[in-house]
């Protein structure tokens, strides 16, 4: 998710836990003891994402450094221990040098919510589609949640009654700002119907309401309660939207083997989905792109916002061979299988990315080829996820350094046996 999510959500449930986690007579004051429990959560939720200083190259093509080192070693648990313990290291040392009291439940608590700060950034990472892997070293394989849309409005939307919690003028700025921009993010976005965002407007209208005539701990859970409503309401929608994208693929496509679905909500909107599925079919890998709707009554697959299938891409799509509906349309691309395995065998940059690219796909541009991530692919001048390797049968550039991620699409290149390559 993007940092300023991380940030808000760090705020409610620093707020939750500062109202629900009793206090000690001999301890820290209540108000002492909240700023720390906010500042922990916040910036615990922020700190698995220091590997930005070394992985983020800029927004050009050479990004395989970056897909391959976000979300690396500090997005597992192992990671987020460490980085907890160096969070409430520094905590226990601002509490020294300000000459404050705390007693032992003031410390257990704040370790506590140090470890619970980390291990909810990466809680929330594993919610979508992009992926983490929270089990390095004892199992390096990518797990995804398919669950969440990368930024999501409804939790801006959610924080809307700490406005008149936060102690601070420019705080309560900076929050009155965030939530208003939920609602024009959205509507400036195309990816969520405008009946959604006024919703969202009345929503968001609801909970200023309780925030200025609620109590603070009225207030404050409201915020955590709405925060878990969005959450748990996203993981059902994703479920059912798993289930029946498989029964459909089963039913349209049932000489095609099945290896993998990528599901990823509509901001705002759990009813309206962003769908690959991925296949093989003989010598033939083939990803069919499609636009699912849970409610086709309410808002059809045609009337949900989100990226247009038919929008003209980078690696060119045709119909598939299936009728749409009103609750599905579909879009495929294939290549054969070969041509990529053969491509990953002879450039190591290939091989890299395949420790990355869970909807891979290679397509011929002039005098190279060009390879990347099918989940990136949102138009024709998309690069993110794309390197350019020759066509040259080996590749004379050094190979980039790979960390020991499992390639998430290892049974595509099993014949070729790349997952067992030795990586410099």
């Amino acid at each position: 998710m993007d940092n300023l999510t991380h940030t808000l959500i760090g705020l409610i449930a620093g707020e939750t836990l500062a109202q629900t986690i009793p206090g000690s007579k001999d301890g820290l004051s209540p108000e002492t003891r909240r700023g720390a429990f906010v500042t922990a959560m916040v910036v615990g939720g922020n700190l698995p994402d220091l590997d930005l200083l070394y992985s983020y190259r800029g927004p050009s093509t050479g990004t395989l450094g970056y897909m391959l080192e976000h979300r690396g070693y500090t997005h597992t648990i192992i990671g987020c221990v460490a980085l907890a313990l160096l969070l409430y290291g520094g905590i226990e040392a601002w509490i020294h040098r300000q000459r404050l009291v705390a007693s032992r439940a003031d410390h257990l608590a704040l370790l506590g919510v140090a470890l619970f700060g980390t291990g909810l950034h990466l809680a929330m990472d594993a919610l979508n589609s992009y992926g983490v892997h929270p089990f390095w070293p004892v199992q390096n394989r990518w797990v995804y949640g398919d669950s969440v849309f990368i930024v999501e409005p409804l939790y801006w939307a959610a924080a809307a009654p700490l406005i008149f919690i936060v102690r601070s003028t420019i705080a309560r700025i900076l929050l009155s700002a965030v939530v208003v921009a939920a609602v024009i993010a959205s509507l400036l976005s195309g990816l969520v119907p405008h009946v959604i965002c006024l919703s969202l407007a009345v929503f968001i209208a609801l909970m200023v309401g309780i925030g200025w005539r609620g109590q603070e701990r009225m207030a404050t859970l409201a915020s955590a309660a709405a925060f878990m409503v969005f959450t748990a309401s996203f993981v059902v929608a994703g479920q059912i939207a798993a289930r029946r994208v498989e029964a459909m693929t089963r039913m349209e496509f049932p000489s095609a083997h099945t290896i993998d679905h990528v599901l990823t909500p509509m901001p705002v909107d759990p009813l309206c989905w962003d769908v690959l599925v991925l296949q093989t079919a003989g010598d033939r890998y083939i990803s069919r792109h499609a636009t699912l709707a849970l409610a086709p009554a309410l808002i059809p697959a045609n009337r949900c916002g989100g990226f247009d299938i038919d929008r003209p891409t980078r690696v060119p799509q045709s119909a598939a061979a299936v009728r749409d509906a009103t609750a599905i349309r579909w879009r495929e691309f294939s290549m054969s299988t070969a041509t990529l395995v053969a491509l990953v065998v002879s450039h190591c940059e290939a091989a890299a990315l395949m420790r990355f690219a869970r909807a891979p796909f290679a397509i011929s541009a002039e005098q190279d080829w060009l390879l990347g991530d099918l989940r990136f692919d949102r138009g024709r001048k998309s690069v993110f996820g794309v390197i350019r390797i020759g066509k040259d049968a080996m590749d004379s550039r050094p190979c980039p350094w790979t960390p020991p991620w499992e390639p998430p699409r290892a049974e595509l290149l099993k014949a070729a046996r790349v997952q067992d390559m030795a990586m410099p």
